[in-house]
């Protein structure tokens, strides 16, 4: 009766004393069952709270990671930018020297020069120069007209001409694929393909064949030029060694002396140059060529 009263007057202290009482109403295997029970419910809310534990902290390792791949790609798409803004300026630097090179090219057509001296050893006077390019030099001088690779000039002039080894192989090849064109043209076949990769090796064959063909006519031109001239003064030339399979390297025309140049040996000089030189464009496209 005491007890309905207490719980009839404060229903809160009622249900605290129900639950201090629950040991008592309840049997003991029963209230065993639910302490076994509520520590194994505890043990998995403990469990449960380190997995969370452990999921925010993955978590928060992952927004990490992504925040440092949003700040990589920020990066990265800046340096981009700083990579195509150098491109231009290197592109817009490479016109400005092509302008500069051309124009210092041209002003040195008109050149004149009492004597100029060739790096094979050629002496030029009152030469004056004609024409120039990246690969080769056309000069003017008091024996007749000269055609020089830009590589057989002299220190002076590669400077001033800003000659590049690799523009004058590049102008040759160039030049030696249109050649090559030209005469599959003349002679009626169909012109290369305009895409380089596919017709590059037969255009580097046909370019050959055309250096050879050149090359031959060369040689043979100046075997007959030595045979006129020495068949009009045989004593001066009585004991001279002569090549004539590979003329251009005979030590008379790599010997020459001033007096000897009175007899007309400075124009077969200027053959074997020009051998020399088409010999030269005949390696770049066959290493292989003689």
């Amino acid at each position: 009766m005491n007890r309905d009263r207490i719980t009839a007057a404060n229903p809160m202290l009622g249900a605290l004393l129900a639950v201090v009482l629950l040991p008592c109403c309840v049997k003991q295997g029963d209230y065993e069952i639910l302490q076994t029970e509520n520590q194994q419910l505890q043990a998995r809310i403990d469990q449960l709270n380190r997995e969370l534990q452990q999921k925010q902290a993955e978590l928060g390792a992952t927004q990490r990671q992504l925040l440092q791949t949003h700040e990589t790609q920020a990066e990265l798409q800046k340096t981009r930018g700083l990579l195509i803004e150098a491109q231009a300026e290197i592109e817009a630097l490479r016109t400005e020297f092509a302008k500069f090179r051309t124009q210092r090219r041209n002003a040195m057509i008109g050149k004149k020069y009492p004597v100029l001296n060739l790096a094979n050893g050629k002496v030029l006077h009152e030469a004056q120069i004609t024409t120039i390019s990246a690969d080769e030099i056309s000069i003017r001088h008091d024996s007749g007209f000269l055609k020089v690779a830009m590589a057989d000039t002299n220190e002076d002039l590669r400077w001033e001409a800003c000659y590049d080894p690799q523009e004058a192989k590049d102008a040759a090849r160039a030049k030696l694929l249109a050649e090559a064109r030209a005469l599959e043209i003349n002679r009626g076949a169909p012109a290369p393909p305009a895409a380089p990769v596919l017709s590059m090796a037969n255009a580097s064959l046909n370019a050959a064949t055309v250096l050879r063909s050149q090359l031959a006519a060369q040689r043979k031109q100046l075997n007959d030029a030595y045979q006129a001239l020495r068949s009009k003064n045989p004593a001066a030339f009585r004991g001279v060694e002569w090549s004539p399979s590979s003329p251009e390297a005979s030590p008379l025309l790599n010997t020459l002396s001033g007096s000897r140049a009175v007899l007309g040996l400075s124009r077969l000089q200027e053959m074997r140059d020009a051998i020399i030189a088409t010999l030269r464009r005949l390696r770049d496209v066959d290493p292989s060529a003689r």
